[in-house]
This record gives structure tokens, sequence and C-alpha cells, in this order.
């Protein structure tokens, strides 16, 4: 019996792997080229959308489904009813829906780029299918939604992407024994959205970490760039058997920066607000959050595709409007830093980011300076000659370089709330320069106790923020666990107390990426004597990093003076010398 069970696992081991051998005649069609994808790497930012019936439900789409959800690795335990859910399009009238606003949106708020969902988990197809009856002609608004946008981006000189989860949680046959016959619908579907539509520019697949071989992607793959010839597509059309092998064209965190990687390109798909769908009264970021956003990962070299949830008679929700609209005069401003640009050559730190395009250098300064600390950067040279240094908008006060150093200070006054931006022009191609390493702070967060006004749960708790519980904060793991304080705590805290006095120059904090609830809040530290304010200020947001002349402190503190819509989440408070 023991050998019957291990040559039955072996026999599975061999299926899986024959039905990933890819022939010859596919492999041409794997990757995109590297001319297909430039424009990708210049487009720097892009909008994403997601949308269908289930805003009638105001849940989470997909995920607000009580249902089966084939390839998820997950049962449903809440929900609204399958039955319910699965008939909401009967009911989708969405008669504010105009594709010219939404695309004009994105082409205003500087988006080179639009992702919409044509299908998401849940089934139901935006497009006029002949596959299914699920779909939005079927609905009382009948029309056909992703040709109207194909339109719109077409006319606006928008790039479009036809995001398209494979898992169809709504189809009798996904993942079961009848799944060969789904994955022939699921090609038809990818055949019509890429012949029906006008150019294509690019494929979002969403596989849910299946595997390629659940989807024959490697044949999806060249169908779809037979179809659109120069279509680029993500990273989750399905892992290969082969792990050397990379995934798609470019690779997709979610919710997270990229780490600093100018080899391969990579997007960061993040939410506008806290939820990817419209569920009513949603937290929308400030502008200045979203724009260093942007800022931060196009400093790594990578992409924000910035999604946005319109309500369920087809409107944009205004507050989430309005920051494109914000970014897109921000970058009318400044977006010779951003578009056209690669990461670097200074790797990101607490100070901020660097972005290189020609013979300039454009540093992309983010921090903030404690009280009585003069507004000063202090950079390693690039082994480049410079020929100018100039600001985008901050005043320079004074500048000064030899072979080993670069010191900026900027006027106090003229200091700008989002992002203090330096052009620096070289000899030569900037983009020839080595990566550069910006700092040689240590840690010393790790050493401290941590302390809080509540918690909201002992999940939730303060040691998440310290200690081994923080290592969840390192690069490339999603930041899902944060600090919450009890609802009823009007007056919340975090506080990192040291045995004896700890000599700290710089101090990291960052919310989670969902919850931006943070408005006004402010930093102390006491010296085993005295209680001393180092800083106040608004929006920490995702990346605020301080620098400040050092002080011997025995404790530091954050103090929460006013949030939006309910308790703060901070995932990172770290402490630096």
């Amino acid at each position: 019996m023991k050998n019957l069970i291990v040559l039955l696992s072996l026999i599975n081991i061999l299926t899986s792997l024959s039905q990933d051998i890819i022939p010859d005649e596919y492999k041409p069609y794997l990757y995109a080229t590297d001319e297909d994808i430039q424009w990708f790497k210049d487009a720097k930012f892009g909008v994403f959308v997601h949308w269908g019936p289930v805003t009638l439900a105001r849940v989470p789409l997909s995920w607000g489904r009580h249902g089966e959800r084939p390839f998820a690795g997950k049962k449903a335990t809440s929900g609204v009813p399958a039955d319910e859910y699965d008939n909401l399009y009967k009911r989708f009238n969405p008669m504010k829906f105009e594709a010219e606003k939404w695309i004009r949106n994105a082409k205003e708020g500087g988006a080179k780029y639009f992702i919409f969902t044509a299908k998401h988990h849940d089934g139901f197809c935006n497009w006029d299918t002949k596959t299914n009856k699920y779909n939005i002609m079927n609905s009382p608004f009948g029309r056909d939604v992703c040709k109207e946008l194909a339109d719109a981006c077409h006319k606006y000189g928008i790039k479009l992407f036809w995001y398209y989860s494979q898992p169809d949680w709504h189809h009798p046959d996904c993942g079961t024994e009848n799944h060969e016959r789904y994955k022939e619908y699921m090609f038809e579907h990818i055949r019509e959205l890429l012949t029906n539509y006008g150019k294509v520019d690019g494929i979002f697949f969403d596989g849910l970490g299946s595997k390629a071989s659940d989807w024959d992607t490697h044949k999806l793959l060249k169908m779809a760039r037979e179809l659109q010839p120069g279509i680029i597509i993500n990273s989750r059309g399905g892992g290969w058997s082969d792990p050397e092998m990379k995934k798609g064209d470019y690779d997709n965190p979610e919710l997270e920066f990229g780490k600093f990687q100018l080899d391969r390109p990579w997007e960061m798909c993040a939410t506008i607000c806290n939820i990817w769908s419209y569920v009513g009264g949603e937290l929308v970021k400030p502008h200045g959050t979203c724009i260093r956003m942007l800022v931060q990962c196009a400093g790594s070299g990578g992409n924000l595709a910035l999604n946005n949830g319109p309500q369920e008679d087809g409107a944009m929700v205004e507050g989430e409007k309005n920051v494109y609209l914000e970014m897109g005069e921000w970058l009318n401003k400044y977006g010779e830093s951003i578009y056209n640009t690669t990461g670097g050559p200074y790797k990101p730190g607490v100070w901020g980011a660097s972005t290189r395009s020609g013979n300039n250098i454009y540093l992309h300064v983010l921090q903030t300076w404690g009280i009585n600390s003069k507004p000063i950067i202090e950079l390693p040279l690039p082994g480049a000659k410079i020929k100018d240094i100039t600001s985008l908008n901050a005043k320079i006060k004074s500048y000064e370089f030899d072979d080993n150093k670069l010191i900026i200070e900027f006027d106090e006054e003229s200091l700008d709330d989002i992002d203090n931006i330096v052009k620096i022009e070289i000899k030569g191609d900037a983009s020839k320069l080595p990566v550069i390493e910006t700092e040689n702070l240590v840690s010393v967060g790790s050493n401290a106790k941590g302390l809080a006004s509540s918690q909201s749960s002992e999940e939730r708790g303060v040691r998440v923020l310290f200690g081994e519980d923080a290592l969840q904060f390192q690069e490339g793991i999603k930041r899902k666990i944060a600090w919450e304080p009890d609802y009823n705590d009007t007056t919340p805290w975090i506080m990192a107390e040291f045995e004896e006095p700890v000599a700290i120059s710089a101090i990291s904090l960052v919310e989670h990426m969902r919850n931006v609830k943070i408005r006004e809040f402010n930093i102390e530290y006491f010296d085993g004597v005295t209680w001393y304010k180092l800083y106040e200020g608004k929006n920490p947001g995702l990346d605020f990093g301080l620098k400040f002349e050092t002080v011997n402190a025995k404790k530091v503190k954050v103090n929460i003076l006013k949030t939006d819509w309910g308790a703060p989440n901070i995932v990172k408070f770290d402490l630096y010398n």
C-alpha cells in the first residue's frame, strides 16, 4: 500500500510537470520585448478601476459574495448569499456612467494608462460577451461598458488594460472535473476582449497565486500577443513549474511598495481609499499621500496604478476624483521629475527618493526636520561632475559639494509640505551612474519597550511595532497587521521606552496603506528629566521620516491628535542613530 501511494504521488508530480512543459513554438510569446514595454516604464502612473453590480450591495467586489471560491484557497465565511449576489446585475442601471468623464479625469490626473475590471472573480462580464447571459448587456443598463471605455481611451490617448480574473466563482466548471471546458470559455473571453475593442495595450491577469498549467498560460500568451502585437501582460498569469522563469512582463506588488529594482519593471497597485470597490463612506487618502506614493514608486524603479471605485450610479466618488485632479496639477508642474525617468542613482531612504533622466538627477526630499533643526540634506556624491543645482519648488539657501559629499540647505519658509524637488544637472548620462547607498542609519527601535495608550486587541497590540514581531515590516512582506487603539480611546499614543537614554537622530512612522487616517500628530522625547517636543505636523501617511540634531532620549512618544474616520492604524515606528 505504501509503495502504491508513493507511485501515485510520483505520477501526480510527473503529470503536473508535463502539463507545464512549454513547446518551443510558444516560447517567443512568453515575454514582451524591451521595445514593447518601454512606454510602460516611462509612463509611471496609471488609473485602476474596480466596478460592477456589486456596488448595489455595497460589499467588496467578489469577496463580498458568500459562495464557492475556486482557486482562492479559503472558503467564504460571510457576505451576500450567492443567489442574491449573482442576481444584482438584474437591478444594475448606472445611468450616471459616462466613459469620457472617467477617462478625462484620468488624463487630467496625469495618468498615462487605464486598467478596468472587465471580469473579476465573481464572473460578471462588463462587456457584450457571447459566452453567457451574466453580463452587462442583460442588465437594465444594457450598454457595453468596455466598448465605451475603450473608445474614450483611444480618443484621449490613454493606454488601455483589461483586468481579467482567470478564477471564476460563478462558472460551474471552474476548478472542477470540467475545468478543461471552463478554459475554453475563458479563452473565448480573452479572444473577445482583444478582438472587438480596437487597440488594447495590456492585460492585468489575477490568478490568485495559481499555476500557469491551471490556465494553459503559454497558450493564452501566444493568443494575446498574436491578436494584439506589442501587448504587455502582468505577472499573475500563473506560476511556472520552473522557479527560474519570470512571471509575466512586470512584477505586481499589491498594497506595498516594490523593492528598489531597475532590472525588471514593476507596478504597485493600491487603493486611493481603504477598499477596492465602492461600499459607501470611503476613507480617501490626502492627495499629498498619493503623490508621495507615486514618488516612492518612481524612485525605486516602478509604477503606481492607483485605484478608485465609482458609485452604483456610475458617478465617481467626488473625493477620489479630486485627488486625481490635484495629482494632475502637481504633475503638470513637476512631471519632468517623474515621467520618462528611472529610479536612482540614490537608493531611497528616510530622506526621500531620487529619479534620473538624461543628464539630470532629481532629488525628491520627502523628509521633515525636527523643531530647531536646520532644513539640511546631506548625501554622498555620485561620482559625476555637477554643472548646476536648482530647485523646482522650495528655495535653496545654499549648497556645497566636493568629491565625497553634497550638502543642500533649504530656505525654511519656502519648504513644500509634500515634496522638495532638487534638480542636479551633471556632465554625462545620469543613467550610467552606479546605484548609491544614501544612509548609514542604525535602528535602535528594536531595543525599546513598546507602550501604548490602549490596543483594540492582542493581535493589534503595540508588540507589532517593536522587537521580533516587528520583523513583519521587512521589505517584501505585506503589512497586514497594525497597532490599533481601542475605539473608545480619545487620546491615542505610542511610545518607545529605553532602560537608559539612547542617542537618536531620525524617526520613521508608517500608517497602514489601507487606513491612512492620521491628520494631526506630534512627537516628543524625554531625556530622563524633561519632555521636549521634536515635531508637530499633519498627515504622516506611508513614508514619514523625521531628522534632527542628535538627542539622548529615554522615551520617544507619538501623540495622535486628530484622525479621519476612526482609530489610527500604524505598522511601523522606528528610531535611528
